[in-house]
C-alpha cells in the first residue's frame, strides 16, 4: 500500500493525512474483511474502518502475481478539512475517491465502482432511503501525486535551522494536540518510511550533529544532538496497529 501511495495525502476520513494510512484504516476490520477474484489474476479485497459500521470503508485491486496494488478506492463523509465548522456528509450522501495505478484504465477500476454501492446493511434504510454516492472522484497516482512535498513550518518560532525529514507530512492532528507552550519547540511529522531511514538521514547531515547520540529498539528510536549551536532530538515511533507508518516528534531541546 506504501509503494502504491507514497507520500500522498488528502483529507478523508481526517484533516489532511497520509493516503496509505487512511486506506490502511478503511480495512481495519477483520470481522468485514472480504475478497473476490476478478479476472486477469486480479483480486478485490474490501473491509470498513472500526468502528463505523461502514460508512468508512476501503477497497483495494490486487495483482495476485506481483502483489502489487493497481487501484484503491475509499468512501467517505469527507471528514476532512472544515468539517469541524460545515460537518461531515451525513448517511445518506457518501464520496467514492478512487486512486488508479499511472497507466491503469479508468475502466478497468469499474469492480471498485460496483463494490462502493454495495451498502453496508447498517447503511440501508426504508424504499428512496440509504446510502447514496454523491460524488464519484478519480486521482491518478503519479509522480506529482506520491511525491512528498516540501514542509511548510506552521510554526514559525520553531528554528528554522532544526533539518526536518524531508519524506513527511507534518501530522496536524496530532500538532493541534499540543499544549501552546510545547507546540513552540515541537513538530510531529508522519512517514512512509523506516524509522532506519529517518535516523540515517540526520546522521549523514552535513556538518554533521555534535555530541550525537542515537539509539534504534524495535519500534522506538530516536538520536539527538546540537547543529549551529542549537540543541535538539529527534524521536520515531511505529505505532502497533499501523506497522507502514512512522511516526517523528523533532523537539528543540530548552
Amino acid at each position: 500500500m506504501t509503494r502504491f501511495a507514497g507520500m500522498a495525502s488528502g483529507s478523508y476520513y481526517w484533516p489532511e493525512g497520509l493516503l496509505a494510512e487512511q486506506l490502511i484504516s478503511g480495512l481495519a476490520s477483520r470481522s468485514d474483511r472480504k475478497q473476490q477474484a476478478l479476472s486477469e489474476g486480479q483480486r478485490l479485497l474490501s473491509s470498513y474502518r472500526r468502528p463505523y459500521g461502514g460508512s468508512e470503508r476501503a477497497a483495494v485491486l490486487v495483482d495476485d502475481r506481483s502483489g502489487d496494488v493497481l487501484a484503491a478506492a475509499l468512501v467517505h463523509r469527507s471528514c476532512g478539512k472544515n468539517s469541524s465548522s460545515t460537518g461531515c456528509l451525513d448517511d445518506q450522501h457518501a464520496v467514492l475517491s478512487v486512486f488508479l495505478r499511472p497507466g491503469f484504465d479508468r475502466a478497468k477500476a469499474q469492480p471498485l465502482v460496483a463494490w462502493s454501492r454495495q451498502v453496508p446493511e447498517s447503511l440501508q434504510g426504508g424504499e428512496g432511503v440509504g446510502e447514496k454516492i454523491a460524488t464519484t472522484e478519480y486521482v491518478v497516482m503519479d509522480a506529482a501525486s506520491t511525491t512528498a512535498r516540501p514542509i511548510v513550518r506552521p510554526n514559525k518560532a520553531f528554528p528554522a535551522q532544526v533539518p526536518l525529514y524531508p519524506k513527511a507530512l507534518i501530522y496536524g492532528t496530532a500538532q493541534d494536540a499540543l499544549s501552546d507552550a510545547k507546540a513552540r519547540r515541537v513538530l510531529r511529522l508522519q512517514t512512509v518510511d523506516t524509522p532506519e531511514q529517518v535516523l540515517a538521514f540526520y546522521k549523514q547531515l552535513s556538518p554533521p550533529l555534535k555530541d550525537m547520540e542515537s539509539d534504534l529498539d524495535g519500534r522506538n528510536g530516536f538520536i539527538a544532538g546540537s547543529r549551529n549551536g542549537l540543541s535538539f532530538s529527534v524521536n520515531t515511533t511505529v505505532p502497533r496497529d499501523m506497522p507502514a507508518i512512522t511516526n517523528i516528534e523533532v523537539e528543540v531541546s530548552e
